[in-house]
């Protein structure tokens, strides 16, 4: 029995002794793990601060928009993570420390093999691809029998490094027009390239791009939505929802234009008209874009609406938003239909005429079509000052300018604004046809300022003591 309890004791701490050697394994495998990880930055940062010294000089491969570093530049690297695939690096401008992605930046060299290996890829500095042809292939030689080491994807974004030497391929009679190139992927993958279906392009160190690159160089459906649509005030929309529609404020005249082609973007509001010359456009979120070199910053809400923010005449920030033509179409169209409407609608008062006679207020006559509409209006001592002032003349020009509230719709056809010559001021009159002649009655018009949209807001009222005034023709 003795015997038989010490072989138990034995064999129970052989396998107590086994398991805490696993315990002991798998605690260790842990810890060493958690220092790779988690204790990364803390040996990065003891590093700096016990001044472990540069390990060497990388090329930039690819801009580092963040820091607004250039391909091209030469920076020293402090150290290299193959656990979290980044170099650790100085950024020229600060000297603050970064990560960056290994594939952006060449392996560390001396001072001097990195100048040399910048001076090589001098000819394409800052020069990226993007790609016209889905499946092309980059090869790892310069020649079209090489193995095949990626595949680009239609519109994908390659940066360029160098022209090689290498055989054409042919289209099965003659050699391709292009040359080969060095390229490299934003995966990392470095190759040869031939150039046939590349567009080539310049991209700055912060990410921007030139004028005539910007439309290469994308391939972000809301850039190319600002840039190739035509857009308009928002309220032009509302305008034509509502069918009411005032040309002092819907125009040809007001707009917002990117410039594309020009590197100039224009903003023409009635209360504000500034225009802009910038650098590029940097794409700063999903849907928000800064015009470089120029205090406008452009938001899309919508596949028809953009928010544009800029600075006016006086360095005041202003917020305007803007549809596209997919919200007003045929703008010429539309603005001529509402000018002929009106045209007809002074025509038939001309017509109707178009000389009138009041024994109380006078003679008063139509003449013109637009845009020269006139009036002479004789013998209205007894409507001055209440409506017209004493310092005017017998003449001048109308318009129908405003828009007749429905409220007023079935007693009268609508509201003439007439001008006396030399005198700013309106004077605005409700008219109403009848048989025999033109029934007048002085409206109020009230002008409020929206800041939201630049305009007044424009509210037409009738006092009920208004006076009524009836001239025969």
């Amino acid at each position: 029995m003795v015997h038989k309890r010490q072989g138990s004791g034995v064999i129970a701490g052989a396998l107590f002794a086994f398991y805490m050697q696993i315990c002991y394994n798998i605690a260790m495998k842990a810890i060493k793990r958690l220092i790779e990880t988690s204790l990364f930055a803390i040996f990065v940062c003891l590093a700096f601060s016990a001044c472990s010294g540069i390990i060497g000089y990388s090329v930039v491969l690819w801009n580092i928009p963040e820091q607004r570093i250039a391909d091209g530049e030469i920076v020293p690297v402090y150290l290299k993570s193959n656990i979290s695939h980044v170099y650790v690096i100085e950024v020229p401008e600060t000297k603050e420390k970064i990560e960056v992605p290994l594939w952006k930046l060449s392996s560390p060299l001396s001072r001097g093999k990195a100048e040399k290996l910048a001076k090589s890829y001098g000819s394409y500095e800052h020069k990226y691809a993007k790609c016209l042809l889905d499946g092309l292939p980059i090869r790892a030689e310069s020649v079209n029998t090489a193995k095949q080491v990626y595949r680009l994807r239609q519109n994908e974004i390659i940066r360029v490094l160098a022209k090689g030497t290498g055989v054409a391929p042919t289209n099965g009679k003659a050699n391709l027009e292009g040359e080969w190139l060095q390229v490299l992927t934003s995966n990392g993958t470095k190759g040869w390239c031939f150039s046939l279906n590349l567009k080539l392009f310049t991209m700055k160190a912060d990410g921007s791009f030139n004028t005539g690159d910007r439309e290469l160089a994308t391939e972000d459906e809301n850039l190319d939505l600002i840039l190739n649509e035509s857009w308009y005030p928002e309220y032009f929309g509302e305008m034509l929802t509502t069918k009411k529609i005032n040309l002092e404020y819907m125009n040809e005249s007001f707009f917002f234009k990117p410039g594309k082609d020009t590197g100039r973007v224009e903003i023409s509001l009635p209360d504000t008209s500034v225009s802009f010359d910038y650098k590029g456009i940097k794409k700063v979120s999903d849907s928000n874009y800064d015009f470089t070199s120029s205090p406008v910053q452009v938001s899309v809400r919508s596949s028809s609406k953009i928010q544009v923010r800029f600075t006016d005449e006086g360095g005041k920030t202003k917020v305007r938003n803007f549809v596209s033509s997919k919200v007003v179409e045929n703008l010429p169209g539309i603005l001529e239909g509402v000018r002929s409407k009106k045209m007809e609608e002074f025509s038939s008062i001309k017509n109707f005429g178009p000389d009138f006679s009041s024994s109380s207020y006078g003679y008063l006559s139509f003449s013109g079509s637009l845009p020269k509409q006139h009036f002479f209006w004789s013998d209205y001592g007894l409507l001055v000052p209440s409506i017209i002032s004493s310092e005017n003349s017998s003449e001048g020009s109308v318009e129908l300018k405003y828009i007749l509230p429905a409220s007023l719709e079935g007693s009268w056809d609508g509201i003439l604004t007439l001008k006396f010559d030399g005198d700013k001021k309106e004077v605005n009159l409700l008219y109403k046809k009848e048989t025999g002649g033109l029934r007048l009655c002085p409206a109020k018009v009230i002008r409020e300022y929206n800041a939201s949209k630049g305009i007044d807001d424009i509210i037409v009222t009738k006092s009920p003591s208004a006076l009524v005034m009836f001239f025969k023709k």
